[in-house]
């Protein structure tokens, strides 16, 4: 096709949209509505992999005493964690510590104040051990101790969160086929109307020596117009209410940095990262939706 040939069939396209708005209108809402819900799994998928990191990183054994325990419940504990074998290393912290370390985690100092975390945060030790597979004999041992509530490992924890991740992903795929056959309908149902609608200038344009490729370019056009503005409509709205979420539960967070180990992670890398998956799935989608529905009506 010449350039001209390419220049008009573009123009085309862009019209077609208007000759049906509703249709149009339909069609994109159904896939905005397919790549926000997406968004918002991606989002929490790349948090739950952010916390998951985390985690990793930190002591892999915290000890929860009861709230209010005595001393000789502590010094016993703590004696036993100097002169195990199995512990490699060990850090005691009081409820005080607890608290501030919670309060400079979150940020949000303000909603803390006249807080009695005596009532409400223990004592806790973190335990690192030389050997992780003595993991499951350290905590019978350190279970019945007296004042002991809790014996957390890490183990647990990533198991938990490895289990969020494969839900989240589980959802996320089942919900995205179901709305991607719906938008596939849509689109396809889209094109149809609008190949009917120009059936008798596709004859003419068939008549007199048009090929397919001119023929189909404007529906193409159509659909990857669809597809770009439900990407952009998904991927703003994702980012609009991702800050809010970050904003609120993490104030002092930057798009490059944060001081707080359980923040979310920064709203330019998630916004970045759904928009380029929305762009992808949305022009893809559209775009071959369009040229697939349109063969039959092109070959007249």
């Amino acid at each position: 096709m010449r350039h001209n040939e390419w220049r008009y069939s573009i123009k085309t396209g862009l019209q077609g949209l208007g000759r049906h708005p509703l249709l149009s209108i339909a069609a994109i809402t159904t896939l905005a509505l397919m790549l926000f819900l997406m968004s918002a799994f991606v989002a929490f998928s790349l948090n739950a992999n952010h916390l998951s990191e985390v985690a990793s990183q930190q002591p892999p054994i915290e000890i929860s005493m009861r709230i209010g325990a005595e001393k000789t419940e502590l010094d016993s504990v703590e004696d036993y964690l100097k002169n195990s074998e199995l512990v490699q290393m060990y850090e005691a912290r009081t409820p005080l510590e607890n608290y501030d370390q919670f309060k400079q985690e979150m940020q949000k100092d303000e909603l803390w104040k006249d807080f009695d975390y005596k009532t409400y945060i223990p004592h806790t030790f973190n335990v690192r051990l030389a050997d992780p597979a003595a993991g499951d004999a350290f905590r019978q041992a350190i279970a019945d101790f007296p004042g002991v509530h809790e014996v957390m490992m890490e183990s647990e924890l990533m198991s938990f969160l490895d289990g969020v991740k494969r839900w989240t992903a589980r959802v996320g795929i089942i919900v995205f086929i179901v709305l991607a056959l719906i938008s596939t309908l849509v689109m396809a149902n889209t094109v149809r109307i609008a190949a009917l609608s120009r059936s008798r200038e596709i004859n003419i344009m068939k008549y007199v020596g048009a090929t397919n490729t001119y023929i189909r370019i404007p529906f193409v056009v159509e659909g990857a117009v669809i597809g770009l503005v439900g990407a952009l409509l998904a991927s703003f709205t994702a980012a609009l209410i991702y800050s809010e979420v970050v904003k609120r539960w993490s104030p002092g967070l930057t798009t490059a940095v944060s001081t707080s180990r359980y923040a979310f992670l920064p709203g330019g890398q998630v916004t970045f990262i759904v928009f380029v998956i929305n762009l992808l799935i949305g022009l893809t989608l559209c775009t071959l939706i369009s040229a697939i529905s349109v063969r039959k009506y092109a070959k007249v």
